[in-house]
């Protein structure tokens, strides 16, 4: 009987350890994109401040405030400017395959560069099919990305959708919807990604589907 109740008491302390670690993995996977571009701006706009704060107090005598987020938007500016040059391309090229083999950084990184990528309305990006599913539940719909088709099984064409979270659209959650299911909008790819990352704001106040015969 004691072995009894000590076996059974194992199986539910391992059960608990399971569940445990299924909690903080899923915990890890949402705080990791959060995390890792605001650590990266934190420590760019620190960095840069503590650099740059000592000389600006001297040109102009007293201490400015944000000196560090001013400089970091002109060092944006500036890579968006020289990034046309064919050099920079490469050189950056070649960062991002370097960055795009490292595990786990290297997905978020893409998934990242594809949503900021959709900003433009770029095809090189997946996020370029708007389209809006009835999700959680019948008549509420969920705006999201199909980013591809495939044949699920015996279950035919179901299509991939990519749902970005608002206001971090490199978070979000995908789930496969029968084709015959998917509504697509009249929307470009940036439009619907303002949209959703706005939380609404950015609507024009009226919202079509498309027919994809057209």
């Amino acid at each position: 009987m004691n072995n009894k109740n000590v076996e059974e008491k194992k199986k539910l302390f391992y059960r608990i350890i399971d569940v445990i670690k299924v909690r903080m993995i899923a915990g890890i996977i949402i705080l990791i994109p959060l995390l890792v571009p605001l650590y990266l701006l934190t420590f760019a706009f620190e960095t840069l401040d503590g650099f740059f704060a000592p000389i600006f107090t001297q040109l102009f005598g007293r201490k400015i405030l944000g000196v560090g987020f001013i400089v970091l938007l002109l060092l944006t500016f500036l890579l968006g400017t020289i990034s046309k040059f064919a050099i920079v391309t490469k050189i950056i090229q070649w960062i991002e395959s370097l960055i795009l083999k490292t595990p786990l950084f290297g997905a978020i990184y893409n998934t990242t560069r594809e949503v900021a990528s959709s900003f433009q309305g770029g095809k090189s990006t997946g996020f370029t099919t708007p389209v809006t599913i009835e999700y959680p539940k019948s008549d509420v719909w969920t705006m999201g990305f199909l980013t591809r088709t495939i044949e699920f099984d015996e279950k035919g064409t179901h299509g991939i959708v990519y749902m970005p979270s608002t206001p971090v659209p490199s978070t979000g959650w995908v789930v496969l919807v029968p084709i015959e299911k998917i509504n697509f909008l009249d929307l470009k790819a940036d439009q619907a990604m303002k949209l959703i990352v706005a939380g609404g704001i950015a609507s024009s106040g009226k919202l079509k589907f498309k027919n994809i015969n057209q």
